[in-house]
């Protein structure tokens, strides 16, 4: 990997409990992990992660699990997505890229978590707890350190190795992206359209679930960025539903103000700090992976089904498999309903699962018309299970 100290070792901020468990065996298997991902290496870098013990089920695992799986399909977003996340996970000590995620996590805990940090202290808590957490899940802190700070241009210039730096040109174009604050005029077949609320002009967006999400006449907040296909503009990453007037202030802003314009939102209680955390925030698409078990389970079975969950059982795969039988069936409902079907393809274990028992001969035409109203890489999934249906007619 290209760094500025080669001689550095990745950092580590999991909590000193995981570090006790950490063998010369287990952190070698994490720079191995580490350096295929940089590398663009999804499998080589599953591969090592899951020899670690501790981290066979953490949400990284399902981020490395559906790359892998995805192999040509990678579009040219999906691969500047990669590369946004990567930077705010790269903690290498000694290198400029290690001290923009630490600059970027004080700053955050500072602005938005100053109280809950003192608490930790005063009543003898980890506060490296808090801090895991919001590295891990923080919205403010993934802007701030891939764009306030420049730590995806770093991570661009001087960490990205082999096919991920070969296609960091996408990336490269979205590092000097503003916030903006838009309004919703509507949202079908793969494609936003809002107002710029600082231009007043309207503007078609890839839509990759934030429609579900903000419906026509809410607000929504986030950097639009290229996307490489039709529609041309896309959101960097899943964004924040506001109210109108934090939109409005982030809109009129400049370089940094959006942040002032969230701290106001939250002294006024007009936005929840909660919404501006989220475990997972996913890269392929933007419907919140939770939100699959309200949108393919039975209300009266929902209670259960969120204890399940809490319990370790695999409920996410178990709801897009169940979404993904209804459509099979054309029992899923109408075209608004489409995002959450792309997103239950996008889910490793449902589409394996699907692949096996929803495709028949005379069900291409189901899987195809799903399949024109989302973008891929969700809409290449559907129409593999098109062609499948299709060869056993054959």
């Amino acid at each position: 990997m290209r760094s500025r100290n080669p001689k550095s070792k990745p950092g580590f901020t999991r909590g000193p409990r995981v570090m006790d468990r950490m063998t010369r065996e287990y952190q070698s298997f994490l720079d191995s992990s580490l350096a295929a991902e940089r590398s663009g290496d999804a499998a080589t870098a599953l591969e090592y992660h899951r020899g670690i013990p501790m981290f066979t089920r953490g949400r990284h695992v399902s981020v490395l699990a559906l790359l892998k799986s995805l192999g040509d399909d990678m579009t040219p977003w999906l691969w500047a997505r990669w590369a946004a996340y990567q930077c705010s996970r790269a903690e290498d000590v000694g290198t400029e890229s290690g001290f923009i995620t630490r600059a970027a996590l004080d700053y955050t805990l500072q602005m938005f978590y100053d109280d809950q940090m003192r608490a930790a202290y005063d009543e003898g808590r980890d506060p490296v707890k808090l801090t895991a957490r919001v590295m891990g899940e923080s919205w403010i802190y993934h802007q701030v350190c891939t764009f306030e700070l420049g730590g995806l241009r770093e991570f661009l210039d001087f960490v990205a190795d082999g096919p991920l730096a070969e296609h960091a040109e996408w990336a490269r174009s979205w590092c000097e992206a503003p916030m903006r604050g838009l309004r919703v005029e509507s949202a079908a077949a793969g494609r936003l359209v809002a107002t710029d609320l600082q231009t007043r002009r309207q503007v078609e967006v890839l839509d990759l679930g934030a429609g579900v999400m903000c419906r026509p006449g809410g607000f929504l907040v986030g950097r639009l960025v290229e996307s490489g296909v039709a529609p041309a503009t896309m959101f960097d990453t899943v964004p924040i539903v506001v109210d109108q007037q934090t939109a409005q202030e982030v809109a009129e802003s400049t370089q940094g103000g959006w942040i002032t314009a969230f701290t106001k939102a939250i002294a006024d209680e007009r936005v929840d700090l909660a919404v501006l955390e989220s475990e997972d925030r996913e890269l392929a698409c933007d419907v919140p992976e939770l939100s699959l078990l309200e949108a393919g389970t039975r209300p009266l079975d929902l209670p259960r089904v969120m204890q399940q969950l809490r319990e370790g059982r695999d409920e996410v795969k178990r709801a897009a498999f169940r979404i993904l039988r209804q459509a099979f069936d054309g029992e899923y409902g109408g075209d608004e309903k489409a995002a959450y079907v792309g997103a239950a393809a996008l889910n490793v274990r449902a589409f394996e699962q699907a692949t096996k028992e929803l495709t028949a001969p005379g069900h291409d035409a189901p899987w195809l018309r799903w399949a024109e109203l989302v973008p891929d890489p969700a809409s290449g999934r559907l129409r593999r299970l098109a062609a499948l249906s299709a060869a056993e007619a054959a």
